[in-house]
């Protein structure tokens, strides 16, 4: 039995540390979230989407091949980005976040993502 979307992303929501998950498209449209009522889905996928256009474009320039993922850390919180087939996954985390977990999480949801792409 597969998963929605939805479920896949309250499951990375669900990981200790994390505020919640976000689907967008490289054009802004957000294709799913598990965000907290506090942060505005559509402010997230415009950032989201600058985020990929200035991390591609710096990846090809310095020659460093296709953009995968970043990591933004700052003094309250961590925000993860990883690319899925011209999508980005975007994930907000506090500070005392484990990014192993995350990551080990990360790996599985994006596998599962790819069946909605």
């Amino acid at each position: 039995m597969s998963q929605s979307l939805e479920e896949i992303l309250d499951s990375l929501k669900a990981i200790k540390g994390v505020h919640g998950a976000a689907l967008i498209e490289k054009f802004g449209l957000i294709k799913g979230s598990a965000l907290p009522g506090w942060v505005d889905p559509e402010a997230v996928a415009a950032m989201v989407t600058l985020i990929l256009k200035a991390s591609q474009r710096a990846t090809k320039e310095l020659e460093q091949g296709e953009f995968n993922n970043a990591i933004i850390e700052s003094g309250k919180g961590k925000i993860l980005f990883s690319e899925i087939e011209g999508n980005v996954l975007c994930i907000i985390a506090t500070t005392d976040a484990k990014l192993g977990i995350i990551n080990l999480k990360l790996s599985a949801a994006v596998d599962a993502i790819k069946q909605f792409l």
